[in-house]
């Protein structure tokens, strides 16, 4: 299943929030078997592109594995700015929304869990 990615927070700017998906970026591709990539950009040279595409990654090759290595990574950026909002949509528009404050061990794995059912692994 290819998906796209979305992180946000209205706390920082568009510029720390392009950078912390470019982290992003590299930490999916380096810890996990799937290939994530930025979106391409809409706008022309010297422009800032399409501001839908700040904070946003598309993922290709979503399966059980890698969904559980995908939210690992994920975890260790949630921990480091737990005011994160994620949200993971499939190519069909089904969306999956959450809300990374306060989540607790026992609440990632239940959002593992709903995230493989999602992605229907």
């Amino acid at each position: 299943m290819d998906a796209t990615l979305s992180i946000h927070d209205s706390r920082m700017a568009e510029e720390d929030l392009q950078e912390l998906t470019s982290a992003l970026l590299r930490s999916i591709n380096q810890e996990t078997d799937l290939t994530a990539k930025l979106p391409e950009e809409r706008g022309g040279a010297g422009t800032k592109g399409d501001p839908v595409t700040v904070g946003s990654l598309l993922l290709a090759a979503l399966s059980s594995g890698t969904v559980v290595a995908m939210f690992q990574v994920l975890k260790s950026y949630i921990e480091r700015k737990p005011t994160l909002k994620i949200e993971l949509q499939a190519a069909d528009g089904r969306t999956l929304k959450i809300e990374a404050e306060h989540l607790s061990k026992t609440q990632m794995e239940q959002t593992i869990q709903t995230a493989r059912q999602f992605c229907g692994v």
